[in-house]
């Protein structure tokens, strides 16, 4: 039961973030979240990873959907602390037409709030290249 109302989680904030819906990707997440995200700072504090206005902002530097699929979507439950990781894929157009897809990494953690399952940690990333330049390799693929 756990492990189904997890995923639905999950299924719920991907779908909220295609459609951009602010209320309903910030309901997916605790109170007290703490995010790990790709774009700076190193971490997000509560009240800026539940920021309205920041994601609002962000799903405007898009044109359509942002379309998140899932790979190898594992989730690990025990009593009211779950942990689910998955390879993820970010497609879609930025605004000004210039094209996204690419491969990152996710970690979730997960709470369970008055009855109700809530992420309460999220940690994305992308590989770098270890040659020295540092770059972040967006091209590698599952």
């Amino acid at each position: 039961m756990s492990e189904a109302a997890i995923r639905a989680l999950i299924a719920e904030r991907v779908d909220a973030i295609r459609c951009k819906d602010v209320a309903r990707a910030l309901a997916t997440l605790a109170d007290d979240v703490v995010a790990f995200e790709l774009a700076p700072p190193l971490r997000l504090p509560p009240e800026a990873a539940r920021d309205q206005a920041g994601l609002r902002a962000w799903f405007d530097t898009w044109e359509g959907p942002i379309e998140i699929d899932h790979r190898d979507l594992v989730v690990e439950c025990g009593g009211d602390i779950a942990l689910a990781h998955s390879l993820n894929r970010m497609r879609g157009t930025k605004a000004g037409g210039a094209p996204v897809d690419f491969w990152m990494r996710s970690t979730l953690g997960f709470r369970k709030v008055d009855g109700a399952w809530k992420i309460s940690h999220g940690h994305t990333s992308v590989p770098f290249a270890m040659d020295g330049s540092y770059r972040a390799l967006l091209d590698l693929e599952p």
